[in-house]
């Protein structure tokens, strides 16, 4: 379907089906204790981040983005509750622009391992992680072993498969025209669409600007050991062809990738 068809029809996203029903923060806990009696026992603990997305993006876009993955993902997963998103992660790479605040890899650990331990106290029986940010994916790599000790016997699965990702979400913004290097590893089209369709008062359309652009497959090098030195104002893509209407479909394309490595898992 073409973006002026999306337009035309265009009035506001699509909530997932029962929010409330399957999200922790709006849960009473006798409602939570009628649902892990029926079966729903999986808990999915989403990471989000507090750091810096260029001049037109806020420092809690990560955590936005990872906020509504996990309520999709438990929309679609009748066995699944959403617990709110970890709002800090480890942002060393962007701790050269004012703002940013950031985790160390121990203090990330342990974070996780106190919430993972408690919802094994509760009765859940395996946990979802996945991380909005990718700079937590290295971090959670150390101290996998840790984590999985810390909830055992719950199951603990975190998602890995990122090389996967990142095709299939930059072919989500291939489909609509924008290249690559366009939809961005940080801050570019791809991000900025899902928070004007998520949070559109929150995107400073005035301030939207190319960042770093250049063909690359070392992200590693482009954002360590400081973004800034490669892309002076934040961003990894260009976020000019963004639009609010892609933001419920890209979420979706992210949730699919999910969702296949979560049964695959079980």
């Amino acid at each position: 379907m073409s973006d002026q068809r999306w337009r035309a029809g265009y009035k506001a996203l699509p909530r997932a089906s029962n929010p409330a029903e399957r999200r922790l923060e709006r849960l009473t806990w006798p409602e939570l204790e009628r649902l892990l009696a029926s079966g729903v026992r999986t808990a999915v603990l989403p990471l989000g981040a507090f750091e810096q997305h260029g001049p037109h993006l806020p420092f809690a876009t990560d955590t936005w983005i990872a906020d509504a993955l996990a309520e999709r993902f438990c929309a679609r997963v009748e066995e699944a509750i959403a617990c709110p998103a970890v709002p800090f992660g480890c942002s060393t790479e962007h701790m050269a622009f004012p703002g940013t605040l950031s985790l160390s890899t121990a203090t990330l650990s342990a974070v996780l391992s106190d919430l993972l331990a408690s919802c094994g106290r509760h009765g859940f029986e395996r946990v979802f992680l996945f991380s909005a940010h990718g700079g937590n994916h290295g971090p959670l790599a150390e101290c996998m072993d840790a984590l999985r000790a810390a909830c055992a016997p719950m199951k603990l699965i975190v998602f890995t498969e990122n090389a996967r990702l990142t095709r299939v979400l930059l072919g989500a913004s291939k489909a609509h025209g924008v290249e690559r290097e366009c939809s961005g590893a940080h801050a570019g089209e791809f991000e900025t669409s899902i928070i004007r369709g998520l949070r559109p008062d929150a995107v400073r359309l005035d301030r939207l600007e190319p960042g770093f652009v250049e063909p690359t497959e070392r992200f590693s090098k482009l954002f360590y050991p400081s973004l800034r030195e490669n892309a002076p104002n934040g961003t990894v893509g260009d976020p000019r062809p963004s639009e609010p209407e892609r933001a419920e479909r890209y979420l979706e394309a992210w949730v699919d990738v999910l969702i296949d490595a979560y049964r695959a898992a079980i």
